[in-house]
C-alpha cells in the first residue's frame, strides 16, 4: 500500500510529499509555516521556535544553535547530559549506519558538540565509541605533537605537484614534480608512511566536493588507496568559517551548494576511506607549519585525529 500524505489544513491526501508540499499555496502557506504551525518544536534551551532549514533536519534538530545544545547540556546532571550524549551518537549508528568513530570534523559539522565538549563528560571519547560497536580509528592526541629534526639529511625535499598554481614556501628545499595525486609529499616516503597532501582554499574546497567534481575527487581518492597512500585535505580556512562559507566576502554567491550539502558529502568520505583526512587551518601560513610537522612527526597522521589535535593546538 502506497504512502498517503495528508495536509492537516483541510484533510486533503497525496500520493508524494513534493505534491503535498506544492498544495501549501492554497492556504497562503509555506514549507515552513505550514510545519511550524502543525507540528510546532522548540530549543530545549530557550524555548524558541526551531528554524527550519528541510523537514529532515526540523524534524531532528533540538536546538537552534551548538551554543545553546552546549549551554543546555551544561545545565543537566552529569548523567542526563551523558545519557543525551550518547544517544546522538547511537542516532548516528541507527539513522546513517556509521561504523567508525565520528571524528572531530564529522562532530563539528554536525548539530553535535565536538569531541573536546564529549570529553567534559567521559573520560575517553573512543572507548565510549567503542561500547557502541564503533571501530576506534584513531588515538587520543594527549601530547603536543613534536617534529623530528633530520640535520644530517641535506637531501630531503618536499615535492610540489606541477600543477599547484599558488605553491607554498617551506622552510626546507622544494622540488615541482607531476604528482599521481596530492600537491605536496616528502621525497622519501618511508618517513611520512606515504603521505600526500592535497592543499585547497575553501573556494577550491567546495568546488571539489561539489557535483560537477565530486566524482573526480573520489577517483583521486582511490588512486592513494591504490597506493597506500595517506591523503590529508588540508583547506586553507577555518572549519567555523568554512562551516558559514555562504556569509564570507571572499567566497562568490553564485555557489549554490550548501555548506549542509558540502559537509554531508565529507562526512561520507571519511567514513568510507581510513586513509582519508580532512584538516581545516587559519590560513597559508599556517598550513606551511602543520604540513611541516605532519612530515616529520614520524607517521603520527595515522594514529590521530589531525583536525582534533589542531583543535586542542597539540599539532
Amino acid at each position: 500500500m502506497s504512502e498517503s500524505f495528508v495536509c492537516k489544513e483541510c484533510g486533503k491526501s497525496f500520493s508524494s510529499e513534493r505534491s503535498l508540499h506544492s498544495h501549501f499555496k492554497v492556504h497562503g502557506l509555506r514549507v515552513v509555516s505550514y510545519y511550524q504551525k502543525h507540528f510546532p518544536r522548540y530549543d530545549l534551551y530557550d524555548g524558541k521556535i526551531i528554524k527550519f532549514k528541510t523537514k529532515e533536519d526540523y524534524f531532528n534538530r533540538e536546538f537552534n544553535t551548538r551554543t545553546n545544545q552546549r549551554k543546555w547540556l551544561e545545565s543537566q546532571k552529569p548523567e542526563e547530559s551523558r545519557k543525551y550524549l550518547t544517544g546522538l551518537i547511537k542516532k548516528r549508528i541507527e539513522e546513517k549506519n556509521i561504523t567508525v568513530a565520528p571524528c572531530q570534523v564529522e562532530l563539528r559539522t554536525l548539530m553535535a558538540p565536538s569531541i573536546i565538549f564529549y570529553e567534559k563528560f567521559f573520560k575517553d571519547y573512543y572507548e565510549l565509541c567503542s561500547s557502541l560497536g564503533l571501530e576506534k580509528r584513531y588515538i587520543q592526541p594527549k601530547q603536543t605533537i613534536v617534529a623530528k629534526t633530520y640535520k644530517n639529511r641535506k637531501d630531503l625535499k618536499v615535492y610540489v605537484d606541477t600543477r599547484e598554481q599558488l605553491p607554498l614556501k617551506f622552510n626546507i628545499p622544494s622540488e615541482n614534480r607531476a604528482l599521481k595525486f596530492g600537491d605536496y609529499a616528502l621525497n622519501d616516503k618511508s618517513l611520512t608512511c606515504n603521505c600526500y597532501v592535497e592543499r585547497k582554499t575553501l573556494a577550491d574546497f567546495i568546488s571539489t566536493i561539489s557535483v560537477m567534481n565530486y566524482d573526480r575527487f573520489c577517483r583521486e581518492i582511490e588512486r592513494a588507496k591504490e597506493d597506500d597512500a595517506q591523503l590529508i585535505v588540508l583547506v586553507e580556512e577555518s572549519l567555523s568559517n568554512a562551516l558559514s562559507f555562504p556569509f564570507l566576502p571572499h567566497i562568490s554567491k553564485k555557489i549554490k551548494a550548501t555548506p549542509e550539502y558540502i559537509f554531508h558529502k565529507v562526512r561520507g568520505l571519511i567514513q568510507k576511506y581510513d586513509h582519508v583526512q580532512f584538516l581545516f587551518v587559519d590560513g597559508r601560513k599556517e598550513a606551511v607549519r602543520v604540513i611541516e610537522k605532519i612530515f616529520f612527526s614520524e607517521c603520527m597522521h595515522k594514529k590521530i585525529d589531525l583536525q582534533l589535535a589542531y583543535d586542542k593546538k597539540t599539532l
